[in-house]
């Protein structure tokens, strides 16, 4: 193994933190990737890893070593595209995490992408859990919400409208609903064990009403949610990339319809791992996506 891959290969067992797995995702056996950090330190003439049977820690001169070689590998990177220029035509593999309930919008965007760009290949992963990015592999992943993590980067999708609903059936048989105080008289369907999703806010003007969502179905699933509310189980709080197509023909019928949810609506991103150079493939969907899923994006038809 000639110097640079060695040093790439040491790059990636610090990423992802084991042997086992830079050999996985470099299509080497991890005893080869011991090796090569081996013949590395050799060559550097210093110890660059401690290790254990639990984990791998850098020493002082590793953790220097990589913080260079890094930007050297990042830099080399970029040079090579800049200076082949690639037409700016995108190309490789795209591996890409998404969560369930949005699996056929961004299946039927990578169809359309695939026909624009045909040399660029997809892996399409769907986990509603958190993944990590780069120990995963991952070139990019498609979520809602905050980013906890400083070292990725994130790109906003679109807006999308949050509503409150539930099936005709339960709405006529339950308690009257008039006010988001009497939310607490339904049974609601609550997303995970997380306290902040038993917590549902709602607004009128500049009122602003908190109230406690209390239920007998809890999943860990938006899609699992709204299929129990289609079924009559109860009230539902979900964006309308899930129940969009629900409340378009008839099966869920918003409630409250005079009180927003707060926040009113859940934001896409789209988050990658590269901090100064983004792939042009990568670069490239996200901008698609950001085209595709635009303000006039119909979320209550099913692609």
């Amino acid at each position: 193994m000639d110097r640079l891959e060695g040093i790439a290969l040491f790059n990636k067992v610090v990423e992802v933190g084991s042997f086992s797995e830079a050999g996985r995702q470099s299509n080497l056996s991890p005893s080869s990737v011991s090796r090569s950090v081996v013949e590395l330190e050799d060559w550097v003439g210093a110890t660059l890893l401690h290790r254990t049977t639990r984990r791998l820690r850098l020493t002082e001169v590793g953790r220097v070593f990589h913080e260079r070689s890094k930007g050297i590998l990042l830099d080399l990177e970029e040079a090579r595209v800049t200076a082949g220029q690639l037409e700016n035509v995108p190309a490789g593999l795209l591996r890409v995490s998404m969560p369930a309930s949005l699996e056929q919008h961004l299946v039927v965007a990578a169809s359309l992408f695939q026909e624009r760009w045909p040399e660029v290949s997809f892996s399409l992963v769907s986990s509603d859990r958190p993944v990590d990015l780069v120990a995963e592999g991952f070139d990019m992943v498609v979520r809602s919400g905050t980013l906890d993590d400083s070292s990725l980067r994130a790109r906003k999708i679109v807006e999308v409208k949050r509503t409150l609903c539930a099936s005709p059936h339960y709405l006529k048989a339950a308690p009257a609903l008039n006010h988001p105080r009497d939310v607490e008289n339904h049974d609601c369907l609550i997303l995970g064990r997380a306290r902040s999703h038993r917590n549902w806010l709602f607004s009128s003007g500049k009122d602003e009403f908190e109230v406690r969502a209390t239920g007998r179905f809890m999943a860990n699933s938006g899609n699992m949610l709204v299929s129990a509310a289609r079924r009559g189980r109860g009230l539902v709080l979900s964006p309308d990339w899930i129940v969009g197509p629900y409340l378009a023909n008839g099966e869920l019928t918003e409630a409250l319809p005079g009180f927003a949810p707060s926040p009113a609506a859940s934001t896409l991103y789209a988050i990658h791992p590269f901090q100064r150079f983004v792939p042009p493939h990568v670069r490239m969907f996200i901008d698609f996506l950001i085209a595709h899923f635009s303000a006039d994006y119909d979320w209550g038809t099913l692609p």
